[in-house]
């Protein structure tokens, strides 16, 4: 008889997909203000010049956007299930979240209500939120995969 070798811990690591980097986001920051404020500065030469406040508050609307899109280029979400624990770190701007759950009594909660899709793994009375970083779609094939790993509950 083959002893069980002992199998690595399962990881699951999610992080956000960013089609823009910080240089591109200045780049295109940079172009949406020398439009926005040159279409502004031609309509304030013609006498329309109550444009000009407009439009740099819509400059200034998009940068902060942009530095909220920013805050956010670090977030990620791994979940490690080893033999006795599941491990959930999360970290969502500056805010980084864990929990650790006996593996035998925690549950991942999936709720499905028709287009959307949430996860929770929940342990002890208590639950937090799986799978952020995640489609829809990705949820439910994520609940899929862990279905053998953890007992899964639909609500």
């Amino acid at each position: 008889m083959v002893p069980e070798l002992d199998l690595p811990p399962y990881v699951h690591l999610s992080v956000p997909n960013r089609s823009l980097g910080p240089a591109g986001r200045r780049w295109v920051l940079g172009l949406i203000a020398a439009t926005t404020l040159g279409v502004a500065a031609g309509a304030a030469a013609l006498g329309a010049w109550p444009v000009m406040p407009f439009a740099g508050l819509e400059v200034a609307l998009v940068a902060l956007a942009f530095r909220v899109v920013q805050s956010h280029d670090e977030d990620y979400e791994r979940l490690e299930i080893g033999e006795h624990e599941v491990r959930l770190e999360a970290r969502e701007a500056q805010r980084v979240t864990r929990f650790v759950a006996n593996r035998p009594w925690a549950r991942v909660v999936v709720r499905d209500r028709g287009f959307v899709c949430t996860l929770r793994l929940a342990y002890a009375g208590r639950a937090v939120p799986l799978g952020r970083l995640l489609s829809d779609e990705g949820r439910r094939e994520f609940a899929e995969r862990l279905r053998e790993r953890i007992p899964v509950t639909a609500k």
